[in-house]
């Protein structure tokens, strides 16, 4: 359903109550949030009213009739309803739920626990940081596992891949997080949830994103193993069997490359991998046939449905021995498979025992008869699933049909999208929760939102396929995805990014899930395409840019092939294309990167979009300032401004401020970095960008340190520097840190000659373009890395052997690192571009070169870089240039360039010393 927003009306339960406190609980009435333990949950909506009405009223007993009024104010509905969503919520709360809502006979129920009241709204509550554990929580205590957990977690004294192998339903997930709960004090644990992939491809991106990292490039491994090393890491690779290839693949070179990682998998079956130790998840221990006066206690798989069961019937229906009896024998025709058991504890609801030992014991026997081929607790967990489908209502089994699409988590908004168009939202909701009730839809362990168990998914997709409405509930999964970019879009601008990832983190495995219907046989091709084109933020803020262009050249391969698909969307796939291929290929592809930005720039020119305008023409004047062109970089800015400094005041700042000193005009590329600056503090981050380009203050604060180095306030730009190398890191977004290293804090330490600090920090560049797969600053990294060896050894042909290959900024910055070691063709290649900001120095080394030659003329080109450091104000190059001229002067001159020095000298009183201002002062 396209254009959804489901609103529901807020109870009116007066009081001020609007936060209430109970046990590990804290109920948000206002904002209609249930958490416990600062982790969110979710509940239905009926089930939360009832929960809000009940705990605004602790201790008292409310009546049916008076929670049927507050829950369902304008709808005449059965008690039967009322019992429904209690269930529903009993379930939701888990193990707590007995001691917290009293059933009173003949009076109605009461809420027991104690609350506390606070008044105050939560709306303006900090954002919960990440949780560091990636460990989903269980709902239900897990029963007969106790000895089976103990003794796996004891193998990892001596096993490093262990896989717990078991058919469906049988548990797996749940031992496992057990399992690594219990290692959790001796390791870092992740959780990789492969259920959602429906491609080994995109396992270790996933890796490496659940990691923390953003790696842009295609070969995520080394970065892997990087983090991996850095200390003890169990993996936990949960669903493993439909991409079992892979992730036996990934194990193995994992293992082999980081000896602090262990790897906990499951499977339906065994990875077949290298030093793999296997072992098989049993049933739940069910009581032996003929056996009578049954305890469930001694027996894990009837205390499961004892438990389950009595959380929607009453517990007197179990107290007689004929009852435990029924009870033990469904559990024992159930195999002992835990899903099984709790599809059929969850009818206890609406039937009797009787009712549903013969309604489970009847269908089971007639189905197993009839799947000789597949293993026996196969048949049976099947057969279980085919009985509890059977007994759904027509639109349960439509609805669970339908929410086989989803290859994560949802809420229940999203799954009214995939519902059918001609269902009524009371009968969507009674269908949604009948499915909760009947433990066909799950809590998700993460977040909060619901699922389907992977098995249930499975069986439900089956349906779908055959149904007759597979494609039209894809198309609107699809529409779906596209809804939930553009929100994402929105609140990529108004939340933190921890907060973000949260929120919006999961829906890349949606997006996956629709792109492939989308471009398979029989998909829809144009609501793929659009989707590429809206899915920029979720690529680049996961750190998934090379998965992206992947889509993107796709997406464009059929785009060229459609008529009739509009403008915007072609925007978008364009200037998304060109920042991908900017941002993760190297330098050799810049062309096609401004060819699509230049398509993409005149489309939203003619739409009047200015922020694509803006996006487009950041990514020219970016390629354009890398390779050197910074007159046609600041051309592209004054026509953006022309354009739209109406509706964008002052944007093109930042896009100036790196230009304009690169040719020379410090003044106003200072001026340009301080209004960039200004224009970050108004956001949650300091960019107008949706994450795909550099950070704006950071880039702003790359132009300062250079600048404030090259006019000599050595001082200052040492403490800028290493504030903002600070902030860099803090921030954590690779590309603008590696901006910074590059273009400022390695030229400026190398300038100052600082050599150890220039060293150091060009080490964090290699180490983070590398553990990124950034080829273009892995590119300046390696330019950098040869051009300081050279320095250090004091070879001058290797300095300008280094150089041959490099151009533009890349080129200047590391040239200036060591320019007194560069030869004629050097100097004059970079004299011949548009190198203001450096072309002071190398006059000076220019000049001493044709000291050699011709002492006139080599002064002549000295003093005419000191006349142009003096009227660019950069101080630093005129005292360079003083001192040459001072160190070369030629009598009656040698007075007046001692003088001169002595003056330049002047303003470097109270800096920090450094080898120029020492050599300076040997000649003053």
């Amino acid at each position: 359903m396209q254009n959804l927003k489901l609103k529901k009306a807020k109870l009116n339960l007066g009081g001020g109550m609007s936060v209430l406190y109970f046990d590990s609980f804290e109920l948000d009435i206002e904002n209609r949030r249930l958490s416990a333990d600062g982790k969110a949950l979710r509940l239905g909506s009926r089930a939360f009213d009832i929960l809000a009405a009940l705990a605004t009223r602790a201790g008292q007993v409310v009546s049916k009739e008076e929670l049927i009024r507050t829950v369902w104010p304008t709808t005449i509905v059965e008690e039967g309803a009322l019992r429904v969503h209690l269930v529903s919520l009993r379930k939701s709360l888990g193990d707590e739920a007995r001691k917290f809502i009293e059933n009173v006979p003949s009076r109605g129920y009461q809420f027991l626990p104690a609350v506390r009241v606070s008044p105050s709204a939560t709306t303006n509550r900090p954002a919960n940081p990440i949780d560091k554990s990636t460990l989903p929580r269980t709902a239900t205590k897990l029963l007969g596992r106790e000895d089976f957990i103990r003794t796996t977690a004891e193998f990892f004294k001596t096993t490093r891949l262990l896989t717990i192998a078991g058919a469906g339903g049988i548990g797996k997930t749940s031992v496992a997080i057990a399992v690594a709960r219990l290692l959790s004090e001796q390791y870092r644990v992740l959780f990789l949830d492969l259920a959602a992939h429906s491609t080994g491809e995109t396992l270790l991106p996933s890796l490496a994103s659940q990691l923390g990292l953003s790696v842009y490039g295609s070969n995520v491994l080394p970065a892997i193993i990087g983090e991996l090393q850095k200390s003890a890491t169990l993996l936990v690779f949960d669903n493993c069997e439909h991409v079992v290839d892979e992730a036996a693949r990934a194990a193995e070179e994992i293992l082999k490359a980081s000896p602090s990682t262990t790897i906990l998998a499951t499977s339906r079956e065994p990875l077949r991998a290298s030093l793999e130790r296997v072992r098989q998840l049993p049933p739940l221990e069910v009581p032996p046939e003929g056996s009578s006066a049954v305890n469930p206690s001694e027996y894990a798989g009837l205390e499961l449905f004892v438990s389950l069961a009595g959380l929607v019937a009453d517990e007197s229906d179990f107290a007689r021995p004929e009852a435990m009896t029924l009870a033990a024998d469904i559990v024992r025709r159930l195999d002992g498979i835990p899903l099984a058991i709790e599809l059929a504890a969850a009818r206890a609801f609406d039937m009797d025992l009787e009712s549903l030992h013969r309604s489970v014991a009847d269908p089971l026997a007639l189905l197993r008869r009839g799947r000789r081929t597949a293993p026996p607790r196969q048949q049976t967990l099947r057969a279980a699933l085919d009985w509890s489908y059977n007994t759904l209502e027509p639109t349960q089994k439509d609805l669970l049909d339908r929410l086989s699409v989803f290859a994560g988590t949802f809420t229940a908004d999203h799954a009214r999208w995939v519902a059918a168009e001609d269902v009524s939202d009371e009968e969507f909701y009674d269908a949604f929760d009948g499915l909760f009730l009947k433990s066909l839809l799950n809590v998700s362990a993460a977040g909060g939102n619901y699922r389907l168990l992977v098995t249930t998914r499975e069986y439900a997709a089956t349906k779908l396929a055959n149904s007759g409405f597979d494609q039209s509930c894809k198309l609107a999964h699809a529409k779906l995805c596209r809804a939930r970019l553009a929100e994402a879009e929105r609140d990529w601008t108004v939340l933190d990014t921890g907060s973000w990832l949260n929120e919006h983190g999961g829906l890349v495995h949606e997006l996956r899930s629709a792109l492939e219907w989308a471009f398979s046989e029989g998909g829809e091709t144009r609501a793929g395409i659009d989707l590429v084109a809206s899915s920029n933020i979720i690529w680049t803020q996961l750190g998934l840019m090379a998965e992206q262009l992947t889509h993107l050249e796709r997406a464009l391969a059929y785009f060229d092939q459609l008529d009739g698909v509009d403008a915007l969307t072609e925007m978008n796939l364009r200037v998304s294309h060109g920042g991908t291929l900017y941002h993760i290929k190297s330098s050799e592809r810049d062309q096609e990167a401004i060819e699509e930005f230049s398509k993409a720039k005149s489309i939203a020119e003619n739409l009047r979009d200015h922020m694509n305008t803006l996006r487009a023409v950041g990514g020219m004047t970016a390629i354009h300032t890398m390779n050197g062109d910074y007159v046609e970089a600041i051309s592209l800015a004054h026509r953006f401004n022309d354009l739209f400094g109406n509706v964008l005041p002052n944007a093109a700042s930042r896009l100036l401020a790196h230009n304009f000193h690169y040719i020379g005009n410090f003044d106003a590329g200072l001026k340009h970095a301080q209004t960039a600056l200004e224009l970050a503090r108004g956001g949650v981050r300091g960019t107008l960008n949706n994450g795909a380009s550099y950070d704006q203050r950071i880039s702003a604060l790359s132009t300062v340190v250079k600048t404030l180095w090259v006019q000599g306030k050595l001082s200052e730009a040492r403490t800028l520097l290493a504030s903002t190398f600070d902030e860099a890191s803090a921030l954590d977004h690779a590309i603008s840190y590696c901006l910074f290293l590059s273009v400022s804090a390695c030229p400026t330490a190398f300038g100052m000659g600082d050599h150890d600090l220039g060293v150091r920090l060009l080490s964090h560049l290699a180490e983070k373009a590398t553990k990124n797969s950034l080829l273009r600053w892995q590119e300046w990294a390696t330019t950098f890395h040869h051009v300081a060896k050279a320095v250090q050894s004091g070879n001058s042909d290797e300095f300008n052997q280094s150089l041959r290959n490099a151009k533009g900024a890349r080129f200047e910055n590391c040239l200036m690192a060591g320019g007194h070691f560069a030869d004629d063709d050097t100097l004059d290649r970079a004299l011949s571009k548009n190198a203001g900001w450096c072309r002071a120095e190398l006059y000076r080394l220019k000049g001493e070169r044709l000291l050699r030659e011709n002492a006139q003329d080599g002064r002549e080109l000295i003093r005419r870089g000191y006349d142009l450091a003096t009227e660019q104000g950069a101080k630093f190059w005129a005292l360079r240039s003083a001192t040459s001229l001072a160190k070369h002067a030629a009598e009656p001159h040698g007075q007046a360039e001692r003088e001169r020095l002595a003056e330049t000298l002047s303003f470097f009183e109270g800096e920090a010393l450094s080898l120029d201002v020492s050599e300076a002062r040997k000649f003053a």
